[in-house]
C-alpha cells in the first residue's frame, strides 16, 4: 500500500497544484494560497523524492543563471525608464515565470522521466501546460471568441515545447525561464491597435 501511494504522490501533488490555480479564477485568495503554497509543494518534492533531490543541484547551480539575472536586471532598467515599475519585473520572475518553469520543465519533466523518455516527457508537460492555462477557458469562454480559443491552447502548447526543449538542450530551466520572463514582459510595451493578438499569441 505504501508504495502505491509513494508511486502517486507526485501525481497528487501536481492535482493539488493544479487545483490552486484553476481556484484563482472563483476568488482572489486563492491566488495567494497558489503562489504561497506551491513553494512548499517544491520544497517537499526536492526533500521527499530522490531523483528530485538528485536534480535540483545540477539543475538550479548551473551557469545559465547568470543569463537569467542579466536579463532582469536589463528588464529592471527598462521598466524603471519607461515609468512602468520595476516591481512588476520582479513579481512577473516569480509568477508566472519562477513557479511555472520549476514545475513543468523541472519537475514534471522529473517525474515524467520515470517512466517516459525525455522527448516523450517534454510532449506530455506542454499537454500538461495547456490543460493548466485552460482554466482561462473554461472560466472566461466568451473572452475568447472564435479561433481564439484555439490559438490561445496551440500558443501554450507550442511555448510549452519551446521551453521544454531549452531544458532539453540546456539542462537546465534559466534559457527558458529568461524567454518566458522577455516575452510576458515584452507584451506591456506591445500597441492597443494590435487588439486581440497580443492577448492570444503572447505566451501567459
Amino acid at each position: 500500500m505504501g508504495q502505491i501511494f509513494e508511486k502517486l504522490l507526485p501525481a497528487f501533488l501536481e492535482v493539488a497544484i493544479f487545483a490552486m490555480f484553476y481556484l484563482i479564477q472563483v476568488n482572489v485568495y486563492f491566488f495567494y494560497l497558489y503562489i504561497g503554497a506551491t513553494p512548499l509543494v517544491f520544497l517537499f518534492a526536492s526533500v521527499h523524492f530522490k531523483d528530485v533531490r538528485g536534480a535540483i543541484y545540477r539543475v538550479l547551480l548551473n551557469n545559465d543563471l547568470v543569463i537569467l539575472a542579466t536579463a532582469m536586471f536589463l528588464w529592471l532598467f527598462i521598466f524603471a525608464a519607461t515609468h512602468n515599475g520595476p516591481i512588476y519585473v520582479i513579481e512577473t520572475a516569480y509568477y508566472p515565470v519562477f513557479l511555472e518553469e520549476f514545475n513543468f520543465r523541472f519537475l514534471i519533466i522529473t517525474f515524467l522521466r520515470r517512466k517516459y523518455s525525455l522527448g516523450q516527457s517534454i510532449v506530455i508537460q506542454g499537454v500538461l501546460y495547456a490543460i493548466f492555462y485552460s482554466s482561462f477557458l473554461l472560466f472566461y469562454p466568451t473572452g475568447y471568441p472564435g479561433a481564439f480559443f484555439e490559438l490561445f491552447i496551440i500558443d501554450n502548447f507550442s511555448m510549452a515545447i519551446v521551453y521544454g526543449l531549452l531544458y532539453y538542450l540546456r539542462k537546465n530551466f534559466y534559457i527558458a525561464a529568461t524567454l518566458h520572463l522577455s516575452l510576458y514582459l515584452i507584451s506591456v510595451f506591445l500597441p492597443a491597435s494590435l487588439g486581440w493578438f497580443p492577448q492570444i499569441t503572447t505566451p501567459v
